[in-house]
């Protein structure tokens, strides 16, 4: 079925399958680095680069935070998990001991299901519906970028179809004529490769996705060096189809006053600040930050748990550095010659009058993005149905191992993957689709996370106050000699009474003296309650200005 086996996530002496966290840095690289990144140098050029620079670097602080918050939810969960499980009288016995909060192999807790956890069923469905839009869009945007890319550089000059021109993708929301047609065979393509590796399990994928990390990582860095190589040798690009490139002479002072003559010059790009065009830069940069409703589905076959705060700073540092070197490179090189996909400022180089070398290295560069995606593809539409199946059958996707379940798996993530593509048949345009992308990512890469965050800390810190209070202890102890339970029901649920006064609420915000009722090992000094407010107020200002961006 499938044509793929279903086969349990159990290795043969019945303990789960892992991998180590090499692999899983490459999962969530291949995860998050799919179309984000491309549109990060025409953002710096629209909004002016120091602004630009300011404004990256302000919203991958936050989204790392942001992925720590998560870290911590999830071990929070295990601790509600196991004490919900816990039978009365181990209760009693081990009334006076702390809660315990950890991260384990065994067991994942989707965000769909953190949501009714520590908030409600009706957090539940939000946050599914907003997790079903943000991979619609995602998978949407991997479609545009493959599509357009393939009808470009493919000879399809045969039935009915022709070679496309970047030109017939620019500002159009979809190309019409025969280059319409080559667009949606290209897209057939895309998804007779994507669809079947979709429906593989993650360690199945494991040859795939290194490999393509890897061409990642030497992609960017040509990219990079490229625009260095230039940018350092005083060239200076006089037009956009890459005929005309001036070699300065930096010594006698020309440098400055030919850059103030060409198409743009560096202080228009670095200095000068759009407000439109910083707007619609927010977004952009927004998604390409979203990777928090993967943690815990690519997150669950790292075996070693304990380092998994320190991945996540390294991956945020790598993540900046690139992000940003590719940035101010690439908008520095070509200025307001940068396309809507970066990739695309090397078309002009694929012509014949230019070296082979370049010729090569162009088209590596334009249709590597298009190949990669096809890593990036499978992980989106693997944790979204992940978490729908969680919301569907009430149990994790690793309690779930049989061949009946395997077979629902499969056929959720076929449709998962098949929708995206049928709309991109119709919607070939990458920025548009960025735009709105960016909108919801806002939701799911900063408002969840800090609400869960707070949300988790305050239902953990209510559920094991009374394992540390007097007054609770005796009477559990006092209790345990009947044959009734005191405790009857140990699922934790934000509901008002009593003890909910401004003062407690004041109290959980600005002190620490319970902290040791939700600090986890994967906890920072910015995971206190009020830090964590101010973070969501920040986080709150910036999703106004980004929904804002609609308008210009």
């Amino acid at each position: 079925m499938f044509c793929f086996p279903c086969r349990k996530e159990e290795k043969d002496d019945g303990r789960p399958r892992t991998v180590n966290i090499f692999f899983g840095f490459f999962l969530m690289i291949n995860f998050v680095l799919g179309t984000g990144f491309l549109g990060i140098p025409y953002a710096f050029v629209h909004s002016g680069l120091i602004v630009g620079m300011f404004t990256l670097f302000l919203i991958t602080l936050m989204s790392w935070m942001c992925s720590i918050f998560v870290l911590e939810t999830m071990a929070r969960a295990q601790a509600i998990y196991d004490f919900q499980n816990m039978p009365q009288n181990a209760i009693n016995n081990n009334i006076t001991e702390k809660p315990e909060f950890y991260i384990v192999i065994s067991r994942k807790f989707e965000p769909s299901e953190q949501c009714q956890m520590f908030i409600g069923k009706w957090m539940k469905i939000i946050y599914l519906l907003l997790l079903a839009a943000i991979t619609f869009f995602a998978c949407l945007a991997y479609s545009t970028v493959a599509g357009p890319a393939w009808a470009v550089n493919l000879p399809l000059n045969f039935g009915g179809m022709k070679e496309c021109d970047y030109s017939e993708f620019s500002g159009n929301v979809f190309p019409g004529g025969a280059c319409g047609r080559a667009y949606r065979f290209c897209l057939f393509l895309f998804a007779c490769i994507v669809i079947p590796v979709s429906l593989l399990d993650l360690k199945e994928q494991a040859i795939i996705q290194f490999i393509l990390g890897l061409m990642r990582f030497f992609t960017i860095g040509a990219i990079v060096i490229y625009s260095v190589v230039h940018l350092a040798q005083g060239d200076v690009l006089i037009n956009c189809d890459g005929t005309s490139e001036k070699r300065l002479n930096i010594s006698n002072g020309s440098h400055w006053d030919d850059l103030y003559n060409s198409t743009s010059t560096i202080k228009e790009i670095a200095v000068d600040f759009n407000f439109s065009g910083w707007l619609i830069s927010i977004p952009v940069f927004a998604y390409a930050h979203i990777l928090h409703q993967g943690i815990p589905a690519l997150t669950h076959p790292i075996k070693e748990k304990h380092w998994l705060r320190g991945y996540f700073n390294l991956l945020f540092v790598i993540l900046g550095v690139f992000y940003m070197v590719l940035g101010v490179t690439v908008s520095l090189w070509f200025k307001v010659c940068t396309s809507e996909t970066c990739t695309l400022n090397w078309d002009p180089y694929t012509h014949k009058h230019h070296s082979t070398a370049l010729r090569i290295l162009s088209y590596v560069i334009i249709l590597f993005p298009s190949i990669d995606v096809c890593s990036a593809f499978p992980l989106v539409v693997h944790t979204t149905v992940n978490n729908i199946y969680t919301v569907v059958f009430g149990r994790d996707t690793s309690q779930d191992t049989g061949f009946k379940y395997c077979l629902i798996q499969r056929l959720m993530k076929f449709i998962a993957a098949i929708l995206p593509i049928g709309i991109a048949l119709f919607v070939s345009n990458l920025v548009i689709v960025l735009n709105y992308a960016g909108i919801i990512g806002f939701f799911i890469a900063f408002f969840f996370p800090v609400v869960l965050q707070l949300s988790s800390q305050w239902v953990c810190q209510k559920t094991f106050c009374y394992l540390l209070d007097d007054e609770t202890n005796n009477s559990l102890h006092d209790s345990s000699q009947n044959s009734s339970p005191v405790i009857k029901e140990k699922t934790p649920l934000l509901k008002p009474n009593n003890k909910t006064t401004f003062k407690s609420i004041c109290e959980f915000l600005f002190t620490t003296k319970k902290a040791v009722l939700y600090k986890t090992p994967y906890s920072m000094l910015f995971s206190y309650p009020v830090v964590v407010l101010v973070i969501g107020f920040f986080s709150t200002l910036t999703l106004v200005f980004t929904i804002a961006s609609l308008a210009v």
